[in-house]
């Protein structure tokens, strides 16, 4: 019985703990100009974000020719299209350098 009790006062102290820290994420953000760009940023970004957009453009192209079964008989083609291939595309490719 003093076990569980101790258990739900942890679960509690941590559910209120995140609950808190959820809301002060903007308290610690560094305002930096978008023109300050440090090698190891580019770097970062020409070899982790992009592999990782066309990783994410992949997977979309294969989740959309397996939904095609269910959005043509919906003529959902075009959004399903847009939601899965053409949305991440822009984001990882046409998007500026650090800019997410």
């Amino acid at each position: 019985m003093k076990g569980e009790q101790i258990m739900k006062r942890r679960m509690t102290f941590l559910m209120v703990f995140f609950f808190v820290m959820s809301f002060s994420g903007f308290a610690f953000a560094k305002d930096e100009p978008a023109g300050d760009l440090s090698t190891p940023e580019v770097v970062a970004d020409l070899l982790w974000v992009n592999q990782l957009g066309f990783l994410h453009v992949g997977l979309g192209a294969i989740a959309y020719v397996i939904s095609l079964p269910v959005t043509i008989p919906l003529k959902k083609v075009d959004e399903a299209k847009e939601f899965l291939i053409t949305y991440p595309y822009h984001y990882f490719y046409k998007r500026p350098l650090r800019e997410m």
